[in-house]
């Protein structure tokens, strides 16, 4: 029992070093960026660095928490103190120019909320070149997306899969879940990533999901919408996009920005800090139905 004890503290120590020394760089700070920069922030990591250098206009502070007044500053001037005040213990800056080929070397995990497909597949060459963890993320209305790419192979630690067992007057595909007591719950594990570039066609993915379409119509910039997910449809023989979702992508929904940079947060604390299964290695998110689905575009 001692044993498991100090196991596990070597870890967690190993974790929190490994969070606390992460420098992490987030491009465009939305309502979807917004979320994302927040919860980076509470999780403790060495230091936060924001690129946006739109100016923040009274509309703004409807839709996002962290432009509370219109200064007729940058966004991310006017983030950086407001997300500061939630851990001091960070270092939170901005800056005004793009990414390079010196200034990505300093980051442990480059994101990029609100991108375009194009901006995407560039950022992604660079950061891949450099062995540095990249993340997209965007929301149309009521759906979602985020794709990752940390590397051709990436190395971490993740619980072992928990033995099922049932008593003897139970039915066999009763599962029950229970830790084993041998002091090796954990085991290192290796995840292969593509780059954004690589996507294949929609008919090689393997759900079907109506985020999927709208997705792809709105990363490929098509001209209908409507038009787009209807002959998508027919040639995957999949359902029909709820109208709802097509009618609102052009707006910013808080919910929905909320979830999707809750899971993207989530994403980059898991990284950096080596611990659990990442996503492998994208995730669209239906509003309407509550669902997400993940896409293994390297298997």
């Amino acid at each position: 029992h001692d044993v498991k004890i100090n196991i596990m503290k070597q870890w967690y120590q190993r974790r929190v070093r490994a969070l606390r020394a992460a420098n992490v760089f987030v491009k465009r700070c939305g309502p979807l960026g917004a979320e994302v920069c927040k919860n980076i922030v509470l999780s403790g990591v060495n230091s936060l660095t924001i690129l946006d250098t739109r100016v923040v206009e009274e509309k703004h502070s409807a839709t996002n928490f962290l432009l509370r007044t219109n200064t007729g500053k940058s966004f991310a001037e006017t983030c950086v103190p407001n997300l500061q005040i939630l851990n001091p213990l960070v270092k939170v800056d901005y800056v005004s120019e793009e990414l390079t080929e010196e200034s990505v070397k300093q980051y442990s995990v480059v994101c990029i909320t609100d991108g375009s497909k194009a901006e995407y597949e560039r950022t992604n060459e660079l950061c891949r070149k450099h062995g540095v963890t990249f993340l997209a993320s965007n929301t149309w209305g009521m759906v979602g997306f985020m794709f990752q790419d940390c590397g051709e192979q990436y190395k971490y630690v993740a619980e072992k899969p928990k033995i099922a067992r049932g008593k003897a007057s139970e039915k066999p595909d009763t599962k029950r879940r229970k830790v084993e007591e041998d002091g090796s719950d954990y085991e290192e594990r290796v995840a292969h990533f593509t780059q954004y570039n690589n996507i294949p066609p929609l008919s090689s993915l393997k759900h079907s999901s109506p985020a999927l379409l709208i997705v792809d119509g709105m990363l490929n910039e098509v001209s209908d919408l409507s038009d787009h997910c209807k002959i998508m449809c027919q040639k995957l023989g999949g359902k029909e996009v709820p109208e709802e979702l097509i009618r609102n992508v052009s707006g910013e929904l808080v919910p929905i920005c909320a979830i999707v940079g809750g899971i993207v947060s989530q994403e980059i604390i898991k990284i950096v800090s080596k611990k659990d299964d990442p996503i492998v290695n994208s995730l669209y998110y239906d509003g309407l139905t509550g669902a997400g689905i993940i896409e293994n575009f390297k298997c």
